[in-house]
């Protein structure tokens, strides 16, 4: 009887005291009282952009530039004189020129033209006597046969006289014809006398220029 009643004591008091309600999910129930006051707005942040790709380090190199196309001047070439007509300019000489048949013919106060490139005179002050001036590089002037051509010497040597159609130079003999022919691959050749004058207008020793056309 007791326990009854205590029950129905604890029941009575139930219905008085405001029991709260229990949310469940689909429950919706209105917030009420709150202030956005004290809310600080947020900025979405961006999406992070991807790193770019790490670059290799290059060289502090400057840029190759094309090389300059050089071309080298054409080398001055020493002025010749101007030859009239039948005579050679040479060594600040004009003298003239006469053909002959023979290379035994006596030049006189002339220059002798044997075949088609030889010219030899006597080595006086008329004639070839300054031809032993003239070195590699020189430039002359024969004006024959209505043509005028510079040439400039390739090669001077001093041969010896070994008879009256052979000279010799470094033990090698030459015929005159060789010489007188450019030894095949000059185009003027001059000769004079040189060495011991044994008199006649002779001498032991010829001094002879090689020249080619310019």
């Amino acid at each position: 009887m007791g326990k009854r009643l205590f029950l129905l004591i604890i029941c009575s008091l139930l219905v008085l005291i405001d029991v709260p309600e229990f949310l469940i999910a689909t429950d919706v129930a209105p917030v009420t009282g709150l202030s956005n006051s004290g809310i600080v707005e947020t900025v979405p942040l961006p999406e992070p952009e991807p790193e770019p790709e790490p670059v290799a380090a290059t060289a502090n190199v400057r840029p190759a530039t094309q090389p300059s196309t050089h071309v080298a001047p054409a080398p001055v070439k020493p002025s010749a004189q101007v030859a009239p007509a039948n005579s050679i300019a040479i060594a600040g000489k004009v003298i003239e020129i006469v053909d002959v048949s023979d290379t035994a013919v006596n030049a006189g106060n002339h220059v002798n033209k044997y075949g088609a490139k030889f010219l030899y005179g006597h080595n006086s002050p008329a004639v070839f006597g300054r031809l032993t001036s003239v070195g590699v590089g020189s430039v002359f002037t024969v004006a024959y046969g209505g043509t005028s051509r510079n040439y400039q010497v390739a090669e001077v040597t001093i041969f010896e006289k070994t008879s009256d159609t052979t000279l010799s130079a470094g033990g090698i003999q030459y015929r005159m014809s060789t010489i007188a022919n450019g030894k095949g691959r000059y185009d003027m050749v001059l000769m004079t006398c040189y060495g011991t004058m044994l008199g006649g207008g002779d001498a032991t020793h010829r001094y002879v220029v090689f020249a080619n056309a310019i």
